[in-house]
């Protein structure tokens, strides 16, 4: 079987929702997580972000396959398996710049700013720091612990690693591929988070014109910042920009009810048929275009004719980001290391294909798990660091009133 028959990618996607359906009904403490459908306010993004998640694990291990069997690593040929990468990172890039410029647009001058850093902080890291621990301690069983770099040298890449760069650690030869080099999104999504502020000066609570040049000013220095390593793309940061055009266009009522009609549903996955068939990379305009046209319908409430709406689905939307931060070693350890301890060759069809289908079960297991245990408790303990600062913050002020009183 060709690796660019998309009956894998949907052999897969079964595997996932079927995973995702057990868990939830052999396990109450995830059936509990999730809330009754239609509940949410963005429920079909919520169920929209599993797909993409997937979407993502589905491309690498296409382009791991490929690389088993060539030696090369690159895009698929095969324009649907590249775009279930880029075309799912696209959209992921909607979600975030929609979600938090649909809460400026809300809040105005009331956002909570502080709020909004903690909980950032507490998404990313409670995760993400264990597996870059795991690539560390990887790095070095593989070297049989020797130390190859100056200490100096590894705090510098533990540094990048921490800031979500990828350099080769301890001169162990691609690192990042340990992971699939999932966290060159995050950078993009740091650089948004720390410009939000300023682009909100600048177009929603605009005061005078050098505050405009000014946080202009700050947002290029962010970007150049950020960028320092590895430069920014601004046509990967222009798909922030669909997002943030749905965000203006729910609160039009008209454009809002035509969103959930059926013609709108045919009509958004048209769009995203032709831009996943049509196009082999994501971050040009045309294709940007078509996914900002299939966003906006989706962000508006539309289902997709119910498919964005069942259980299981909704599920992979919640651990979407275990799926997507851990898919890549999950992937290295079963199909690129399990294979050589076993004597198989993972380049043989019968051989991969039983390994990607057990990935793909895995992967939905890891990830509820450590969703469970690792992520939502992040999210809960960001929620009391906040608690805890504001209520520090109120004694400090009670205590200068306190003094004036007694003076």
């Amino acid at each position: 079987m060709s690796e660019t028959n998309p009956l894998i990618a949907l052999a897969a996607y079964l595997i996932a929702i079927a995973t995702a359906a057990l868990l939830l009904r052999a396990v109450p403490k995830i059936a509990r997580h999730l809330e009754p459908s239609g509940a949410g306010r963005y429920a079909s993004i919520d169920g929209l972000r599993g797909y993409l998640a997937f979407g993502v694990f589905v491309h690498h291990s296409i382009i791991t396959w490929i690389f088993l069997r060539t030696g090369v690593i690159d895009f698929p040929s095969s324009n649907v398996y590249s775009q279930l990468g880029q075309g799912s990172v696209a959209l992921f890039f909607m979600i975030t710049g929609f979600l938090f410029w649909d809460r400026l647009l809300t809040q105005g001058r009331q956002h909570d700013w502080l709020a909004f850093a903690i909980s950032r902080l507490f998404r990313l890291y409670p995760l993400y720091l264990p597996l870059m621990l795991i690539v560390f301690v990887t790095v070095f069983y593989l070297q049989d612990w020797e130390l190859k770099e100056s200490g100096i040298r590894l705090i510098g890449q533990t540094l990048a690693w921490l800031t979500f760069d990828r350099p080769d650690v301890n001169q162990y030869p691609q690192t990042g591929m340990l992971i699939s080099n999932v966290t060159w999104t995050l950078g993009y999504e740091v650089f948004f988070y720390l410009a939000l502020p300023l682009a909100a000066m600048v177009f929603i609570y605009r005061d005078s014109w050098l505050q405009v040049v000014l946080c202009l000013i700050g947002i290029y220095t962010l970007y150049q910042v950020v960028g320092w390593e590895h430069s920014l793309k601004k046509h990967f940061l222009a798909s922030f920009l669909g997002g943030i055009a749905a965000a203006y266009w729910i609160r039009r009522p008209q454009l809002l009810a035509w969103s959930k009609k059926p013609l709108a549903g045919i009509i958004a996955l048209l769009a995203l048929a032709i831009a996943f068939t049509a196009f082999n990379r994501a971050f040009n305009l045309k294709p940007l275009l078509l996914m900002s046209v299939f966003f906006v319908i989706v962000a508006s409430g539309n289902t997709l004719f119910g498919a964005l709406r069942p259980r299981s689905i909704r599920w992979l939307g919640e651990i979407s980001y275990s799926t997507y931060l851990l898919h890549g070693f999950v992937l290295w350890v079963l199909v690129q290391r399990l294979p050589l301890v076993l004597e198989l060759d993972a380049r043989e069809t019968w051989i991969f294909l039983p390994l990607f289908a057990l990935c793909s079960c895995l992967l939905i297991i890891i990830s509820s798990l450590t969703f469970l245990y690792i992520e939502k408790p992040g999210v809960n303990a960001g929620k009391k660091t906040l608690q805890w600062l504001r209520q520090n913050r109120k004694g400090q002020k009670k205590l200068p009133a306190k003094a004036a009183q007694q003076r």
